[in-house]
């Protein structure tokens, strides 16, 4: 069934893959999601499969099943009201299982709420007074929630949740545009059991409180002239064959770990390294892996490193690995590479620096990076991650303390998983959640999305990034490579940035990107050039 619209006056709902999208009031968005995921113990999302499926005006219910049958369930939305939306889910496991999470998840958007003030209603009734966070909280800014209730420009919304104990995380952390609100807490122990016949009933009541139009939340600013940054290629044995070096001729950001054969150290020698990241098991390590790196005549400008038990995510007040930490590392690379800058930060997400942050007295840079599809792989999510790059970087900043912002990859695919085993397998190239194989690499989509990440890197004075990997499933296929080769020409340069609705533009004196963040076709971005496809980007010359 296509998309669907529930609408009762001035209250709609959109309904998308089996849930809810922008729940909006007289045209303010109030809930971006709500969905049901149930996770498994890497976290990846069990897919289910439609059994039944109706709706009206007022009301929608699907029925699904897992797709490999271990749980059945329906979720039925109503709209009772003008001013009311109410929601339940019920899963029943057909067999005993363990899993991460399954129930409720509420996607609150960003726009409107950060920095806002938000009244909790815990289990007992009680109430605490808090906001949405403003810089991104690496630890969950609400718990013990049964209810919840905030204003979005001007609009109340109230919430009332039931079935499970809530609390909520700050998705910004993993570039989704959003706070999320979902269900058992994270302290609790997982992956947890779920019984043979074991039936789930969750309800989310919506109830909102008109007031006099404000319109809509606020927009962020929509045109900049500033520096563009260096745009490098990543590149890891593991993951990019040797072979990729080089065909692409950007600077190269690579990574070595103990695994890496001798042959792919000294391909990347004969190219030049201009940043390296090196991955170690402990401290005599890391000096073997610094006299590889000296010894193939590697001379990087910007040298990072960081304990493999590091590439993991802990929560802030959990049990953090033993043994070498990142600290330990910025000391013995200044003294190996005295040329270079010396970084910290992540060589994974945003979320793992801003849970382990190194002291920026001791670096000379911070580094990070960042995947858009931890949480959700639809096209609409992750063009929504484009509005949380800005406060990721705003948020890094603060953290780096006037240091520079050298980043790694930032890539729609994920290059690795800090959030369990492995990355999701996608043989059938499905759009997946925490998948490296992903079908719209190859497209116009990636080229577009690519562009789009650097207007947003460029906005907020980023020194350098990386938008692929030089070869394998992340890297700069089809019309993302014109991409990255025009961008690496243009860096350094000043450009005019405008964003309008989802059109992009990032010109200079000698070229231009032009990239098409919707799904429709756009006029022609300058005159001799054709209509700009939707999802899709250009290159200007001269």
């Amino acid at each position: 069934m296509a998309d669907i619209c529930l609408r009762n006056e001035a209250l709609s709902a959109t309904v998308q893959d089996g849930g809810l999208r922008a729940v909006t009031f007289a045209g303010v968005e109030l809930l971006r999601g709500l969905t049901y995921p149930v996770r498994n113990p890497d976290w990846g999302t069990h897919l289910i499969r439609t059994t039944a499926e109706t709706a009206t005006p007022l009301s929608y219910r699907h029925d699904f099943a897992e797709t490999d049958g271990l749980f059945t369930g329906t979720f039925i939305a109503t709209l009772d009201t003008p001013h009311r939306l109410t929601a339940t889910v019920t899963l029943t496991f057909t067999r005993a299982a363990r899993v991460n999470r399954a129930g409720f998840t509420l996607l609150h958007p960003i726009l409107g709420t950060a920095g806002e003030p938000l009244r909790l209603i815990h289990p007992d009734g009680s109430e605490t007074l808090t906001t949405f966070p403003a810089l991104i909280s690496p630890a969950q800014p609400a718990r013990n929630i049964a209810g919840l209730s905030h204003t979005v420009a001007g609009i109340g919304v109230t919430l009332t949740l039931t079935g499970d104990t809530f609390e909520m995380e700050d998705q910004r952390n993993w570039s989704d545009a959003s706070f999320k609100t979902y269900c058992r807490p994270l302290a609790l122990p997982f992956p947890y059991p779920v019984a043979a016949g074991e039936t789930l009933t969750q309800t989310v009541i919506l109830d909102i409180t008109p007031a006099p139009a404000t319109g809509t939340a606020p927009a962020r600013p929509t045109e900049t002239t500033v520096p563009l940054p260096q745009v490098l290629l990543a590149h890891e044995h593991a993951l990019s064959p040797s072979a990729g070096i080089g065909a692409l001729p950007l600077p190269l950001q690579y990574r070595l770990t103990p695994e890496t054969p001798d042959d792919d150290l000294h391909a990347a020698a004969r190219h030049g390294v201009t940043a390296l990241e090196i991955i170690f098991d402990s401290l005599p390590d890391l000096h073997a892996l610094i006299a590889r790196a000296r010894a193939a005549g590697l001379t990087p400008a910007r040298v990072a490193a960081l304990p493999r038990p590091f590439l993991k995510s802990h929560q802030p007040d959990g049990q953090w690995p033993a043994g070498a930490q990142p600290a330990d590392a910025p000391p013995v690379l200044r003294a190996a590479f005295p040329q270079a800058l010396i970084g910290g930060g992540s060589l994974t997400n945003f979320t793992e620096l801003n849970r382990h942050r190194p002291d920026p007295a001791t670096v000379d840079f911070v580094t990070f990076g960042n995947t858009a599809i931890v949480h959700a792989a639809d096209d609409t999510s992750v063009w929504q991650t484009l509005q949380a790059l800005p406060d990721i970087f705003a948020s890094a900043h603060a953290i780096a303390a006037g240091r520079p912002l050298h980043l790694g990859l930032l890539s729609i695919g994920m290059r690795c998983n800090p959030y369990g085993d492995t990355t999701a397998p996608n043989p059938h190239r499905l759009r997946l959640p925490m998948a490296m194989e992903d079908p719209r690499q190859t497209t116009g989509f990636a080229a577009a999305y690519a562009a789009a990440a650097l207007a947003c890197a460029a906005r907020a004075r980023v020194a350098s990034l990386a938008l692929a990997m030089t070869a394998g499933p992340l890297g700069p296929h089809g019309p993302l490579a014109e991409i990255l080769r025009t961008a690496h020409a243009m860096a350094g340069q000043p450009a005019r940035i405008t964003d309008a609705a989802g059109l992009i533009r990032i010109e200079t004196p000698t070229a231009a990107l032009y990239a098409n963040c919707t799904p429709h076709t756009a006029p022609p971005p300058r005159a001799g050039l054709p209509p700009l496809p939707g999802e899709s980007a250009q290159v200007w010359q001269g």
